[in-house]
């Protein structure tokens, strides 16, 4: 789906909506007893993924990427040569011819997996980028291996919701048949990801923009990785992830809160004018947007509406999230615009950008 998705325009919202949504955005942590019981259900769900037949595991995943809108083809098991499924995105800016392993792993998933579908890709002449997607999860030094690569990853939690956002609820409901919030007994242990936040960025309009994230110390990034942008999908340890297939956002970050870095205790989003498809593009055409923090299944999704984007910016600075001292994330609005764009934006907090990454951060 294009990322100029039409939407109802928003109104801006005024002092009081706007605390009231600052509240809404605060992402406290669950008691110990809640916190048990939606880890225990995550453990039932991936316990009926893990009891799946080989093949049967693949046709779901093959149908999770049909309802995505993609065209799909299981490959032969004995000629995959490490490929379980090929689909075919027609998104005109994100599309691609994808390469997919599935793995039905309990524990996590070892870099010489990951390294592996790398080298797959690479001598796949018709493959654009490739997705490993497994039950389990994967560690930091998978995710740095693929920052900056075609390659997804999709861990079992990410999965679920994924399943569950494109109506495969019914397949879950033997989880929720037991009314102890246990796992059975005697079943295998698993080892279960945290569920990252979905932070979706809506607007209205046929123009094209584009979602970043700066992971801060107060006022300065921490380094040249921990921007997040259309050239750098994922912070090194990949609690801050740039994703696709949520057709019904423009752009959507992941953001896992509880593994960010500890020295991080602010999370800046900006959005951005696509300048490098549309040269002369600004912020102008940025109307109606509303930002939506998906924190989990078991929780509602927050919405903030945000003022529109001006002619003389090609960059704006949306709003950040604050840890305090307790540890809770709590989301300001603070719009700033910014005529250099992006390359203006993250200069603002102390990042150095040489004149070949400007022409790349636009």
């Amino acid at each position: 789906m294009s990322r100029s998705r039409k939407l109802h325009r928003l109104s801006n919202p005024d002092a009081n909506e706007r605390r009231a949504q600052r509240m809404l955005f605060r992402h406290l942590r669950d008691d110990t007893n809640a916190n048990r019981g939606r880890m225990a259900r995550r453990v039932r769900e991936l316990q009926l993924l893990l009891e799946m037949d080989p093949i049967e595991f693949e046709q779901l995943i093959a149908r999770l990427m049909e309802s995505m809108g993609m065209k799909v083809e299981l490959t032969a098991r004995s000629k995959d040569g490490g490929v379980d499924v090929r689909g075919i995105d027609s998104d005109p800016f994100r599309g691609g011819n994808v390469i997919v392993q599935v793995k039905r792993y309990r524990d996590t998933v070892t870099p010489s997996v990951v390294r592996d579908l790398f080298g797959t890709l690479q001598h796949d002449r018709a493959a654009t980028k490739a997705v490993l997607v497994t039950t389990s999860k994967f560690g930091p030094s998978s995710h740095q291996f693929v920052s900056g690569k075609p390659i997804t990853l999709i861990n079992g939690s990410e999965l679920v919701g994924l399943l569950k956002h494109h109506g495969f609820h019914e397949m879950f409901a033997p989880a929720y048949a037991s009314a102890a919030d246990e796992p059975a007994a005697g079943a295998p242990a698993i080892d279960v990801a945290a569920e990252p936040a979905r932070l979706l960025l809506h607007w209205t309009g046929e123009e094209e923009y584009d979602i970043a994230a700066l992971l801060c110390q107060g006022n300065r990034a921490l380094s040249d990785d921990h921007l997040v942008f259309y050239n750098n999908a994922s912070t090194p340890d990949g609690s801050v992830r740039l994703v696709t297939g949520y057709d019904d956002a423009n752009a959507c970050l992941m953001v896992d809160f509880d593994a960010l870095p500890a020295e991080a205790d602010r999370l800046v989003v900006i959005a951005a004018a696509d300048t490098e498809n549309h040269p002369s593009a600004t912020m102008a055409g940025f109307a109606g947007p509303a930002l939506i923090l998906e924190a989990g299944a078991d929780q509602d999704a927050a919405v903030v509406h945000l003022a529109d984007g001006a002619e003389t910016n090609i960059a704006m600075r949306l709003g950040r999230f604050d840890r305090d001292a307790a540890g809770d994330w709590d989301f300001t609005p603070a719009l700033a615009g910014y005529p250099g764009g992006l390359r203006q934006a993250v200069v603002a907090y102390g990042l150095e950008v040489t004149d070949e990454e400007a022409v790349a951060a636009g």
